[in-house]
């Protein structure tokens, strides 16, 4: 290659003022993430606070890198090679299509939506079209058609991406769709819940994966496992390896924090993954985003938040976790990996977002 179903995304605030001021420093002793004012003028008030030792965030990055490096996981790319600037805010999706044509899609779950098809260029993105496709989740199907499920977000829309016209292949009323995902293996995997909020989850609340064929024929639905217990509370991303194993991006509650179910073709748990202690103690809890599979079944999360990917082995185990801001990637969010194996990251906040084009470590 050229090298409302949710609230928006947040950043981090100091933990003392709970504004969103720029974090410089942590607290080892009390663990806070603190901006220069509160530093100055809040944490040096604490009693004993003078016997407590204070490292700047890059400190901490390295202390990370350390502690990785200790617990012999490695990384998870060895470099970026190009970034492309957007002129939109946040990337919440990311398809790469042959011909290095892409999909990204910003949408702030019912007060913004913008869909953009564009080319990457060696050294720029060439944006071909915006077209007027509301949704929260999309993906690409063989017959170069866009699934997507807009607003009240019961159907399953296909637009063709030459004619433009659209139909509904799937109608799953009174469920609300939340995630879509095409295997590889050519079927379609949805994430649904009931009509209502999504939190609290509570005994009756239906949370489920379903499986549907090409045809759009439906074939499997997950939901509880072996002993009466709900598999997931909000599948917010799908997706599946080459056995046709499935990694859901479970929500468990409003503050975003989640965890990575895993089940097999028959809806038995393979594995839950809840994040790394190493790392989240450093900053937020688990916070991820979206996840691709390697063409190795390794699994790619980003974790938004704590500036972070975490690889997964196809057994669950955690073989790779990459502080992203040390390439000055900040806020990675959206995941997709192009038809040379190079993995695309759609990260930034507030901000013109950016594509970041980032070589895995093999």
């Amino acid at each position: 290659m050229a090298t409302s179903i949710s609230k928006t995304q947040t950043q981090l605030s100091c933990q003392l003022c709970s504004i969103q001021q720029i974090i410089k420093w942590k607290c080892i002793d009390c663990g806070l993430l603190m901006c220069d004012k509160c530093k100055t003028i809040i944490h040096s008030r604490i009693k004993t606070a003078e016997k407590h030792s204070i490292i700047t965030v890059h400190e901490v990055d390295i202390d990370l890198l350390e502690r990785l490096k200790a617990l012999h996981i490695s990384e998870v790319f060895t470099a970026r090679l190009s970034a492309y600037s957007t002129d939109v805010s946040e990337i919440h999706k990311l398809i790469y299509c042959s011909g290095d044509i892409i999909y990204f899609m910003e949408s702030n779950f019912g007060q913004m939506y913008r869909f953009i098809k564009a080319k990457l260029l060696k050294d720029s993105l060439n944006k071909l079209q915006e077209l007027d496709i509301k949704c929260v989740d999309f993906a690409i199907n063989i017959k170069d058609q866009i699934l997507s499920c807009p607003p009240p977000y019961t159907k399953l829309k296909a637009t063709s991406t030459t004619t433009m016209k659209t139909k509904t292949a799937l109608n799953m009323s009174p469920m609300l769709i939340l995630a879509i995902h095409l295997s590889q293996h050519g079927e379609l995997i949805l994430g649904l819940q009931e009509q209502g909020p999504r939190f609290p989850v509570r005994n009756y609340s239906t949370r489920q994966v379903a499986v549907f064929g090409s045809d759009y024929k439906h074939r499997l639905t997950f939901e509880k496992d072996a002993t009466g217990e709900k598999l997931f509370y909000y599948a917010r991303r799908i997706a599946t390896d080459s056995t046709n194993s499935i990694y859901v991006i479970d929500w468990i509650n409003d503050n975003e924090r989640g965890r990575i179910v895993s089940i097999d073709r028959n809806g038995r748990k393979r594995f839950v993954y809840n994040g790394s202690s190493t790392l989240n103690i450093h900053e937020a809890v688990f916070n991820p985003m979206d996840i691709v599979v390697t063409s190795q079944d390794t699994a790619i999360i980003s974790d938004s938040n704590n500036h972070a990917l975490h690889a997964l082995s196809a057994h669950g185990d955690l073989i790779g976790l990459q502080n992203t801001r040390t390439f000055n990637i900040e806020f990675p969010y959206s995941l997709s990996i192009d038809n040379e194996g190079y993995l695309l990251i759609g990260a930034g906040i507030n901000k013109k977002a950016k594509i970041h084009v980032v070589k895995l470590l093999q």
